[in-house]
């Protein structure tokens, strides 16, 4: 593949760009296309390797500029919320959780999927669990011979 005419950025416009970025990822991505251009290696995984990429990384970035330019291959990427759901969708989960509470993951799971449509592995749910800090809230334990009448009773003659 001839890369010095499939590359349409100049070598002056690549090399300033590279040292433009701030990202490390968007340095390398371009430094990539830069190599390639200049000639100073042959291959995708030559180059690939010498920004310390696997050849499929390579094959990655090489499309993504075929298809859709030097912009495709800087565009930003979307950054996510919890996991599947909306923050709406997250107030939900927990008023229900205050209302109702749930003992299992299995019923916090069957309540995500038959209100909201979105379905989650119980490993999943257990670390959006452990991100929205969801725990079980268990009562502390009484003693079975507890007498409420003597509670009661001790609590009037009790002088604060």
């Amino acid at each position: 593949m001839n890369y010095e005419e499939l590359i349409v950025e100049s070598l002056n416009e690549l090399k300033q760009l590279e040292k433009k970025q701030k990202l490390a990822r968007d340095e390398k991505r371009i430094r990539f296309l830069r190599l390639l251009k200049s000639g100073e290696t042959k291959t995708q995984a030559e180059a690939g390797e010498r920004v310390g990429w696997k050849l499929r990384q390579s094959q990655k970035i090489w499309a993504l500029y075929r298809n859709g330019g030097l912009a495709s291959v800087l565009e930003k990427t979307e950054k996510r919320g919890f996991g599947k759901l909306t923050s709406y969708q997250i107030s939900q989960l927990n008023s229900y959780l205050e209302q109702f509470g749930a003992k299992t993951l299995e019923e916090i799971q069957q309540y995500l999927a038959s209100s909201f449509g979105v379905r989650y592995s119980i490993g999943g749910l257990s670390d959006l669990c452990t991100r929205l800090k969801i725990k079980l809230k268990t009562a502390r334990p009484v003693n079975y011979k507890k007498d409420e009448a003597e509670v009661a009773a001790y609590k009037k003659t009790l002088a604060v």
